[in-house]
């Protein structure tokens, strides 16, 4: 029994400082990559705090709006959902959460992605306003309702997209995802970091295990890494594959309609994930796992993250917008080379 209630007293703890730490980092985090893309576009760029950590401040203190959706209240807090599941998303590879009813594996973290895909399909099918004023309807029984013209709203193009990008373009994210798993011959996470860093399992909380055989340092594991990279920016619906959100028709895409603190909590959960998904990178392809009792393995963890990020900055900085028509067959040839680096880990 005091067993018990000492791992869940670490439990509590182990999470709250995650938690703390890992918001804090991660409202950093889209300053350093706006920064990295302006300066290679020879632009100043905002203050590294501007978009994260001040953004989020100013638009708490904003008028509150009501958009205007099918179900108001369920639209308002799916924003609140993502922050919970992007959460869980972070708590999940520490750890301390490894034991706990599996949900330290790939099934744990998988689902948990395909959760916060479907919030962008719900966000976009809900919303029917534009700036939160409702749309004109045109008349029908004064006949102003033109042949063959389709009233719907901006968002309605947002879900389809999201849609289509959930079923095709996030499939190389999941297919980096495996290789780490499949050469450690485990569904769990401490598994595959074991098989990387075997000391880290065994080490006080004040010492500092180094990987001695990392995965991304191998041919198989080093797909994986340009894989689940890719993935990791069609997820984030970064350029080349920020076709959600394209300025052009869709505006910011399911999400325009969140203003005031609703708009203050997209930011929250979009750069939670962004390090999250940064983190878990750090953990199954180098063993470096963000862990709260182990400060130095933390610290490694948070620096390393910084490398998706400017990488995926310096991606955007050169990249278009592609169509649909091109992200599919980008999608799937990017596909094919991460089932080639799951077969080749799997002889590891």
């Amino acid at each position: 029994m005091d067993g018990l209630l000492l791992f869940i007293a670490g439990l509590i703890a182990s999470s709250a400082v995650a938690m703390v730490v890992g918001i804090s980092f991660a409202l950093i985090l889209p300053g350093i990559e706006r920064k990295v893309q302006a300066r290679i576009q020879q632009r100043v760029g905002p203050p590294i705090l501007t978009p994260g950590w001040w953004s989020v401040l100013k638009f708490m203190y904003k008028s509150k709006v009501e958009p205007i959706a099918q179900m108001p209240a369920f639209y308002k807090s799916l924003v609140l959902i993502g922050i919970v599941i992007v959460s869980f998303l972070l708590l999940f590879v520490t750890p301390y959460w490894w034991s706990i009813l599996g949900w330290g594996s790939i099934l744990g973290i998988a689902g948990l992605l395909k959760l916060e895909e479907v919030l962008y399909v719900l966000m976009g099918s809900q919303s029917q306003s534009i700036m939160s004023s409702s749309m004109p309807v045109p008349d029908l029984a004064k006949g102003s309702k033109f042949i063959g013209i389709r009233r719907e709203f901006n968002e309605q193009h947002s879900a389809e997209r999201s849609l289509k990008m959930m079923a095709i373009g996030s499939i190389p994210l999941y297919l980096g995802l495996v290789v780490p798993f499949i050469a450690a011959g485990s569904g769990m996470l401490n598994a595959v970091v074991s098989l990387q860093n075997p000391d880290y399992i065994v080490s006080n909380w004040m010492a500092i295990p180094i990987p001695s055989k990392p995965l991304l340092f191998t041919i198989p594991g080093a797909m994986g890494a340009i894989v689940y990279f890719l993935g990791f920016v069609m997820l984030m619906n970064e350029k080349p594959f920020s076709i959600l959100k394209a300025k052009i028709d869709v505006i910011e895409g399911g999400v325009l309609e969140y203003a005031s603190s609703l708009r203050a909590a997209y930011y929250l959960m979009r750069n939670l994930l962004m390090f999250s998904l940064s983190s878990i990178f750090n953990t199954l392809f180098l063993g470096i796992p963000f862990d709260p009792f182990m400060p130095s393995m933390m610290l490694i963890n948070m620096l390393l993250s910084l490398i998706p990020v400017v990488s995926m900055a310096t991606l955007a900085a050169f990249s278009p917008i592609l169509t649909f028509r091109q992200i599919y067959p980008a999608a799937m040839g990017i596909s094919a080379f991460g089932v080639l680096a799951m077969i080749l880990a799997s002889s590891l």
